[in-house]
C-alpha cells in the first residue's frame, strides 16, 4: 500500500516559423515534459491531491514500492485520501527521460522525510515510471521504486 513517491506533465510548446505541422511535431522532444510531469506528480503528493493524481495515472497504473508490494490505482488513491502517509520533504533529481515510440520510461532519484501508516519512509530511493503516449500528452501506467544508500 505504499505509493509512488515520484510526480509529471506538461506540454512542450515549439515555435519555429514557416515549418509545417509535420516538421513541428518530429523536432519535438519529449524529455523535458515528461520531467515536468514527474515535478507535477510530486506536488500533487505531497499536497494528497487525488483529482491530479487520478488523471495523471490510467486507469490501470500499478504502483510497486520499496518493500515489492503492488498496487492498483484505487489502492493508492485510498491510501492518499485516507491520510496514511504524511510527506515533509519530497525533491527529486537526476532524472533522464527515454522516449520509445508511443512509451517513455522516467528514472531519478528522490530524497523524502515522512512517515507511511506511522512508519518512517526510506530516506532515499531511485525510481523507474512508466509511461505511454495518451492524446497529446502522456499518462503514467506503472512506478517501481527500490531504497537506496
Amino acid at each position: 500500500m505504499r505509493i509512488s513517491m515520484c510526480a509529471w506533465m506538461l506540454t512542450i510548446a515549439v515555435s519555429a516559423a514557416g515549418a509545417s505541422a509535420a516538421e513541428l511535431a518530429a523536432s519535438r522532444d519529449p524529455a523535458p515534459g515528461l520531467i515536468a510531469l514527474e515535478e507535477r506528480w510530486v506536488a500533487a503528493l505531497q499536497k494528497s491531491d487525488t483529482k491530479t493524481l487520478s488523471a495523471l495515472w490510467a486507469q490501470t497504473y500499478v504502483d510497486t514500492d520499496e518493500t515489492g508490494h503492488r498496487s492498483d490505482k484505487v489502492e493508492v488513491l485510498r491510501v492518499l485520501k485516507s491520510g496514511a502517509l504524511k510527506l515533509r520533504k519530497l525533491e527529486l533529481s537526476d532524472m533522464k527521460a527515454y522516449v520509445y515510440g508511443d512509451a517513455a520510461i522516467v528514472t531519478g532519484t528522490s530524497v523524502q522525510d515522512g512517515y507511511f501508516q506511522g512508519q518512517r519512509l526510506a530516506s532515499k530511493i531511485v525510481f523507474t515510471d512508466t509511461f505511454v503516449r495518451h492524446g497529446d500528452g502522456w499518462i503514467a501506467v506503472a512506478s517501481h521504486r527500490t531504497a537506496s544508500q
